[in-house]
């Protein structure tokens, strides 16, 4: 797991983290089941404090991303595909209004920031349809 964090963005580093294991997993690149670093191994890496780690996977654990085994480290979950709609719309439209708040501050157009979005989108892949909002 090679994540990277951007100390000028003003986003809290733990939640770069998260942002970046989620996108991990959206790709693919992070799998069901897979192991993810130990708290230790990654704030060496990042050369952040172990509790910023920490507190990025107890909000991942939280929002059931990942699951922790005592003695056994913290591990890609299994996506619950029963979660509540109306949660998962709360929670993605949450980060839509950010971006959205943000791109008003940058005096960027309706018609860019939707082009950028559908760009953005054809770089993963998902079923469309499944779940009606």
């Amino acid at each position: 797991m090679q994540l990277q964090i951007d100390l000028s963005s003003g986003r809290p580093i733990y939640q770069q983290i998260i942002d970046q294991i989620k996108r991990d997993i959206a790709l693919g690149r992070l799998k069901e089941g897979e192991k993810l670093s130990t708290v230790r191994e990654l704030a060496v890496q990042l050369a952040t404090n172990p509790n910023t780690i920490g507190k990025a996977y107890r909000q991942l654990e939280q929002d059931n991303i990942i699951v922790t085994r005592p003695g056994a480290g913290a591990f890609v979950a299994a996506i619950d595909t029963n979660l509540n709609m109306s949660v998962r719309k709360r929670l993605i439209c949450d980060d839509l209004e950010r971006v959205i708040v943000e791109s008003i501050h940058m005096k960027i157009d309706k018609e860019t920031l939707t082009r950028w979005f559908n760009e953005r989108i054809g770089k993963f892949k998902f079923s469309i349809g499944k779940d009606k909002p």
